[in-house]
């Protein structure tokens, strides 16, 4: 995840993983499947649940007064970790540029005997925090909505991927725009969304990192962007905006079609977050060491 400290200064982290006995072992199979442990039942917040609250105007268009946040970006690590998704049902899935780049070997974790399926990088944004994975086979892809124009504020957004390596989700409230200015490994000026958090899994405290390059679903159960940043002491959630995306897909040449995964309330998204990891439509990410 990037991770804001002090005054809208963000750091690059991602998930170390301390599990070597995965060393080495990385195949080709067409069929991955996931850590079978599901993640912990919600926190819900009460008394009301944050659904039936009234949503706010339209989110304006990118500005010149959005805040600002800098990015020192640095290349991913050996077994450091992150989430990606399914967009193309012949093995295509999207992730954050930060999980990726600058790993030699790329793998996606299988749960049921914990081999890793392994995946290449086959495209990098130049200036976004994007970046688009190829394994051999794949499931069905989700559904992405990059249509911007009638996303409201205090929207409720949905985050599912393996935040501190293991599955989990946060639920969020849209509050508005924030351009991110990038340093360091990959230079870029990038909008994006911020959102205010609002509960997650039972147990997951601390950092957020690991859930870097999941989905951020809307109400519906579309792909509204990624996940890939977080502010500790401000509470918040960024993820992309549909612009960085939809550059993306026009420079892989990609036109991905999918199916919603189902209507998302904060009451039931434990069990839409499990199926969805189950079905390998969100995987975990690893970068391995240099062999």
């Amino acid at each position: 995840m990037l991770r804001r400290f002090g005054d809208g200064i963000l750091i690059l982290l991602v998930l170390i993983m301390g599990a070597a006995w995965l060393l080495g072992r990385v195949n080709d199979r067409s069929d991955p499947r996931l850590p079978s442990k599901p993640s912990e039942t919600f926190v819900v917040p009460a008394p009301d649940s944050i659904e039936e609250k009234e949503k706010g105007p339209i989110l304006p268009a990118p500005s010149p007064f959005d805040d600002q946040s800098m990015v020192e970006a640095q290349r991913a690590g050996p077994w450091s970790s992150g989430t990606g998704f399914a967009i193309g049902d012949n093995g295509v899935w999207l992730t954050a540029r930060h999980v990726a780049l600058g790993c030699d070997r790329l793998g996606v974790v299988n749960g049921q005997d914990q081999e890793l399926v392994a995946a290449s990088l086959v495209y990098v944004s130049g200036r976004a925090d994007v970046a688009i994975l190829k394994t051999q086979g794949g499931p069905e892809p989700l559904a992405l909505d990059l249509n911007e124009a009638d996303l409201q504020l205090d929207a409720t957004g949905f985050h599912i991927g393996f935040p501190q390596g293991r599955p989990g989700e946060v639920v969020s409230r849209l509050i508005g725009r924030e351009l991110m200015i990038t340093e360091g490994a990959w230079r870029g000026r990038e909008n994006t969304l911020a959102w205010a958090e609002v509960s997650r899994s039972k147990g997951l405290r601390g950092t957020l990192g690991g859930l870097s390059g999941g989905p951020a679903f809307d109400a519906r159960g579309n792909v509204i962007g990624i996940t890939i940043a977080e502010s500790l002491r401000r509470g918040r959630v960024i993820t992309t905006s549909s612009d960085s995306v939809i550059q993306a897909l026009k420079e892989a040449r990609l036109s991905p079609k999918g199916a919603a995964i189902a209507p998302l309330q904060t009451d039931d998204i434990t069990r839409v977050a499990n199926r969805v990891r189950r079905d390998l439509k969100v995987i975990q990410v690893v970068c391995l060491p240099p062999k």
